[in-house]
């Protein structure tokens, strides 16, 4: 049987986790539009280090949830950045294909027993780990790129821009993650 106290105490927990990562979410979208949106790197890099709040995505969450989500976090960067929706396809699309990447990468049960939520270093290493996040990074920057350049004569650049600012974000996502003293 379960007492009343074992159920609050568990959804406590959540909706605190909840509040923390949505708290998260809307600071990365501040610094975003206040800081990184200013910041051009060679005049063509863009660093976009709000990726990371898809990387923590817990592996167990809703998936249709975490989408809609992700629609109204892209949403809420291209509103105060200008941007007219090319964060918000970018966001949608990395998350969408980020299941798929979680499905080649991660395997649910072992990381539950070894009590991780979301990809970590300390579950196959850091070659792992890189091409992880790279590829989550590099997705939603060649989405970003696509919608911004729109032109298939710009391929070269699309492809060379993505690949330098998704560079240049990973920099960034691993400081933050650093100083928010994740693993």
């Amino acid at each position: 049987t379960r007492y009343w106290r074992d159920w609050s105490s568990d959804v406590c927990s959540s909706d605190l986790e909840l509040i923390r990562f949505i708290l998260g979410g809307l600071f990365l979208a501040l610094i975003q539009t206040l800081i990184f949106k200013e910041v051009n790197i060679a005049w063509w890099i863009k660093p976009m280090p709000y990726v990371y709040l898809f990387m923590i995505l817990p592996i167990n969450s809703n998936r249709f949830a975490v989408l809609i989500g992700a629609f109204f976090f892209g949403l809420t960067i291209d509103a105060f950045g200008g941007s007219l929706g090319m964060h918000t396809a970018a966001c949608v699309t990395t998350v969408f294909v980020k299941n798929y990447i979680d499905l080649y990468f991660l395997d649910e049960n072992s990381m539950q027993l070894q009590g991780m939520k979301y990809m970590q270093i300390d579950y196959k290493g850091w070659q792992w780990y890189g091409i992880y996040t790279f590829s989550i990074v590099l997705i939603h920057h060649l989405v970003f790129f696509l919608f911004d350049y729109f032109s298939w004569t710009a391929l070269f650049t699309i492809l060379m821009v993505s690949i330098a600012s998704a560079v240049v974000s990973l920099l960034f996502v691993q400081i933050f993650r650093l100083l928010l003293g994740n693993k």
